[in-house]
């Protein structure tokens, strides 16, 4: 026994030896970048052995809803088949969970119940979670654009791109054009509406009708030469071509790129970033007035409204087209909001009163996006965008209210995060957006609980002349702010590296999903699975044949009655045949 101990100690350490011989660098795969002067991994990655087009995205959301689909088979689990008539998604662009958590505490604090971190956000309690990863298939940390455009449309794509997939052209707007949500929910008879706080032609928005090479084709002004005459401005597709020509309702900002730009628009609160700046158009169109004259043979006259006056006025149980413009810009910040306009709650109830039909309709798709974190972030605002997240809870509500659950897919998500921070050691039921360690009083620094890795905050934050003789901080002490400054909508957090806009964040983000078909939310999966889950669990696009689950609620819904959030309704049947094929896939407009 010892002389074969002693044999394996032997050849262990010969097999020792000889590796220590022979190796004298880390494994091919990764190589340390030490005679650069850096230090890190570089990794040797091979690319993509296909194109990254739709059709690619369009196997990977496929496998992953078959692998969850198997996952529940195996432990005896059908909630899967349960179908939705309604679809609500709602995106709080930018809102990474460090948003979310702190937004849970600000909340609380904000409504005084109590410390603060034991408050819950109304889809803290959906019963369903998962994690999307976010990435574009250029970048490892997306803009919205890509992000929108694979929840909706079903596939990755390139920063910046809108409805597109990887082979968009700049000199062929047919090129890479891929079909979205909004356009299979109109396909097969659903009512389909958008509501945002940012302008109606921004990019999370844009996603659910529009097909163009840059999301920043806003107006007639911003399509290049190269591209007039191919490309039609962003604006342009929501009154001349389906789905959004067809949308049921449209509520945000965005008067200027529609051609109605209000010149006696009033600006109380002075807000500053890159997306404070406005296109205008150049063609003299009115694009609100042509919307109007595309619905002229309603036999309930459209409806167009500039204030929350008029919005709460309009009769919603008769009225079918709703388009509704608050600003020239985004609407303001909520922390700050101006005389007369809405807010994303009455926007959200508002949305619902038009779709919900009962059996007049075969219910509806509807978008929701509070989409002003993620701006009130660029600008290191963060008390603006946290409060964002309290009013885009307050619309969750809403829905959550409004609907009927055993009808209605609600999910709750992010199409990214932020470069935003929640630190340091904060005693409980501190102030989200105070200091971490006023408490600590030998810290040499007091900062704040909340701060950003880049961003505009930089300067504001800056010593300068203001730091004391032969102090290693750079930063201006924080008490140098006064309490009035620091309550400002308009305060910035620091942030340690400078830029004029902060940045987003890489990581992946939550979905939170409840009703019908909300179990397919479950696990780590790619963003683009989210558009597969909504045509799968309402019945229509490519994933409504995956399985025979659509064609057993067709014919189990037959003989009976669907009930709404407050009467009895009938639900007509619905019957469309489609062929999953990468033709489908891109689609033309309708």
């Amino acid at each position: 026994m010892h002389s074969l101990v002693l044999l394996g100690l032997l050849c262990g350490g010969l097999v020792a030896l000889s590796w220590a011989a022979v190796t004298t660098q880390p494994p091919p795969l990764i190589r340390t970048l030490s005679a650069g002067g850096d230090i890190g991994p570089q990794f040797e990655v091979e690319k993509a052995k296909e194109p990254e087009d739709a059709e690619f995205w369009y196997k990977v959301a496929l496998g992953q809803l078959e692998k969850t689909i198997k996952q529940a088979q195996r432990v005896k689990e059908d909630s899967y088949r349960k179908k939705a008539r309604n679809i609500i998604i709602f995106i709080g662009d930018g809102m990474g969970i460090s948003t979310i958590s702190a937004g849970r505490i600000y909340k609380g604090q904000y409504l005084k119940h109590g410390h603060g971190e034991e408050e819950t956000l109304v889809f803290d309690d959906f019963p369903n979670t998962g994690m999307a990863k976010t990435y574009n298939v250029d970048k490892q940390v997306p803009d919205s654009a890509g992000t929108a455009t694979a929840i909706f449309s079903g596939a990755k794509t390139h920063y910046g791109a809108i409805g597109t997939d990887a082979t968009r052209s700049k000199k062929n707007a047919q090129q890479g054009r891929i079909q979205n949500v909004m356009e299979w929910a109109q396909k097969a008879g659903k009512r389909t509406g958008i509501v945002t706080t940012t302008r109606i032609t921004h990019a999370t928005p844009a996603a659910t009708y529009a097909h163009i090479y840059d999301r920043d084709w806003e107006c007639d002004t911003e399509v290049p030469e190269e591209s007039k005459g191919i490309h039609v401005d962003i604006a342009r597709q929501l009154v001349e071509n389906a789905p959004g020509n067809r949308f049921n309702v449209i509520l945000g900002g965005g008067m200027s790129p529609m051609g109605i730009l209000n010149a006696s628009e009033v600006k109380t609160t002075i807000f500053e970033g890159p997306t404070e700046n406005i296109c205008t158009r150049a063609d003299n169109r009115n694009l609100p007035a042509e919307w109007l004259a595309h619905h002229a043979n309603d036999t309930v006259p459209p409806a167009l409204v500039h204030n929350r006056q008029d919005l709460l006025k309009v009769d919603v149980k008769k009225v079918e087209h709703l388009m509704g413009l608050f600003r020239n810009n985004h609407i303001t910040y909520s922390v700050a909001r101006e005389a007369g306009e809405p807010s994303l709650q009455e926007m959200t109830e508002t949305a619902l009163g038009i779709l919900e039909r009962g059996d007049e309709s075969n219910g509806y798709v509807l978008l929701v996006e509070g989409g002003r974190i993620d701006q009130g972030h660029h600008m290191n605002y963060a008390r603006a965008a946290l409060h964002e997240l309290y009013e885009f809870d307050l619309a969750i509500q809403a829905a959550v209210n409004n609907t009927d659950p055993d009808e209605t897919l609600i999910l709750v998500t992010a199409d990214h995060s932020h470069a935003v921070t929640f630190n340091g050691y904060a005693l409980r039921g501190a102030d989200i957006l105070g200091a971490a360690n006023s408490h600590e009083k030998n810290d040499p620094m007091v900062f704040e609980t909340i701060s950003y890795a880049n961003g505009p905050g930089y300067w504001d934050h800056l010593a300068n002349d203001s730091r004391p003789q032969n102090s290693s901080n750079m930063w201006m002490p924080l008490k140098q702010f006064t309490e009035e400054e620091r309550s400002s909508p308009t305060y910035r957090h620091l942030a340690t590296v400078p830029r004029k806009d902060e940045t987003h964040g890489g990581e992946d983000v939550a979905v939170f999903a409840y009703g019908p078909g909300s179990s397919l939310i479950r696990g780590v999966f790619e963003q683009n699975y989210l558009a597969y889950v909504m045509s799968y669990a309402g019945c229509l696009g490519p994933a409504k044949d995956f399985d025979d689950s659509c064609k057993d609620h067709k014919d189990d819904e037959k003989p009976k009655l669907s009930k709404s959030s407050a009467t009895v309704l009938g639900v007509s049947s619905i019957t469309i045949v489609a062929t999953v094929t990468a033709a489908f896939l891109r689609g033309h407009m309708l």
